[in-house]
């Protein structure tokens, strides 16, 4: 199947071609036939297979464009973080010309998005809390929606915003369209789907996707863990990583860790302001930072694109939680690896992710200590390499004095300081398990 076997109009056909889009994913193909019908769909996917385009383009095919002023939205997105929502409003903007998008989200002035919401807007993407508060204040006008999308789902409820959801979708129009999307349906979200979707379509390709990425085990000592994971890093030489976490005060530690060892690391936890985590997840884009250490609640809705390696630190409590954390590399059908660090008495736990999940993982050993050293060694050399010319040319002189003396020992002596792992204090390796997120 081709998008234009799809009956869309020219225009949208024409916009997915210039980004080399011809064919639709299996969740866009099980998904967009019934949605551009005017049927309500429960669709079910992993993440970074196309759900976005899945209810985008039914949104860009049913809703006209309109100059009225003060005209209430037609459609609304409800995405759990202000990442995604910001995401769902760009790819909206390329795809559906001539349509209004306002982005509504926390964490930023209030005033602003009032008045774009004031002046007039065809569809509205917005997260769960920032919404409700503007429907409360009268700003925000549900009553003209046609088209309402709920966009990860399980992660929206997991985070606690039902009471929220529901009073959105209340005040909106019983006639509506309603299209429903997640990585996972767990009870909440099935029993969410039965309250608010009329006689849906069910899109599932959950259960025969193949993942892109490759899934492996890897035992590892309690008071090891930190240094295993950096010779883990070193040997496998990601492009860009994300080590999940369980709390913000173990995401500090273990990214200064990871540092201290070479790795451009900086974390992402709940205790960062909105315009330095925008910072830090703008270096990781760019990779000038090349390992991201993350909480599950501070990495949700993260747009970042080729991420080779994603180290489950600890094991998810969920399986839910470990299909969000994976789903992050190998998208868009890229390969990736994924990386489970579990103490030898956690083996139980690794059966149950494995039936919860479908597939068994591969058992792989950790670097040995010669392996690890020549990783860690051609890692200093790859940033040795980068450095300006400015900084090298101070030292030119130096070194080529070392290589005329034959000074191996200092070399030596040198490497060992460099590259000998630091000793790591008790806290640092196992953080308090109450630490908030």
């Amino acid at each position: 199947m081709k998008f234009q076997d799809l009956n869309l109009r020219d225009g949208l056909v024409r916009r997915l071609a210039q980004r080399g889009i011809e064919r639709p994913t299996p969740i866009q193909e099980k998904a967009l036939p019934p949605a551009l019908s005017g049927r309500d769909v429960l669709g079910v996917a992993r993440t970074g297979t196309g759900k976005t385009l899945a209810f985008a383009l039914p949104i860009a095919e049913r809703i006209p464009p309109s100059t009225r002023p003060g005209r209430a939205p037609r459609a609304l997105v409800l995405a759990p973080t202000r990442e995604l929502a910001l995401q769902v409003a760009r790819e909206l903007d390329w795809l559906a010309e001539g349509l209004k998008v306002v982005a509504v989200y926390g964490g930023t002035g209030y005033q602003a998005q009032a008045r774009a919401l004031k002046v007039g807007a065809d569809v509205v993407v917005a997260t769960p809390g920032r919404a409700r508060d503007y429907l409360k204040r009268g700003v925000l006008d549900l009553g003209e929606v046609e088209v309402a999308v709920l966009d990860e789902a399980d992660e929206m409820l997991s985070m606690g915003f039902e009471e929220e959801v529901e009073a959105l979708l209340g005040a909106t129009p019983r006639a509506r369209q309603t299209l429903l999307f997640s990585a996972t349906l767990p009870p909440w979200a099935r029993r969410l789907a039965r309250r608010h979707l009329q006689d849906p379509a069910v899109a599932d390709v959950s259960k025969h996707e193949d993942v892109a990425y490759r899934e492996e085990v890897y035992r590892v000592p309690a008071r090891a863990r930190v240094g295993v994971l950096s010779d883990l890093i070193h040997a496998k030489a990601p492009e860009r990583a994300i080590v999940f976490v369980r709390t913000k005060v173990e995401a500090a530690r273990v990214a200064e860790a990871l540092d201290a060892r070479g790795h451009a690391a900086r974390a992402v936890h709940g205790d960062l302001g909105q315009r330095d985590r925008e910072r830090v997840l703008g270096a990781f884009r760019a990779g000038r930072t090349r390992v991201l250490v993350a909480t599950d609640v501070a990495a949700r809705g993260l747009d970042v694109p080729e991420v080779d390696l994603v180290v489950h630190y600890q094991l998810p409590e969920r399986a839910e939680a470990y299909q969000h954390r994976s789903g992050r590399t190998g998208r868009a059908g890229r390969g990736g690896t994924v990386a489970l660090l579990a103490e030898g008495g956690e083996r139980h736990r690794v059966r149950r992710l494995e039936a919860a999940v479908g597939r068994r993982f591969a058992r792989a050993e950790l670097p040995s200590p010669e392996a690890a050293r020549h990783a860690r060694l051609r890692s200093l050399l790859e940033r040795a390499r980068s450095q300006p010319e400015a900084g090298k040319a101070a030292w030119r002189e130096a070194a080529q004095a070392w290589i005329a003396a034959g000074d191996a020992e200092s070399l030596a002596g040198l490497l060992a300081l460099l590259l000998e792992d630091r000793p790591l204090t008790a806290t640092a390796a196992s953080p308090r398990p109450s630490a908030r997120r």
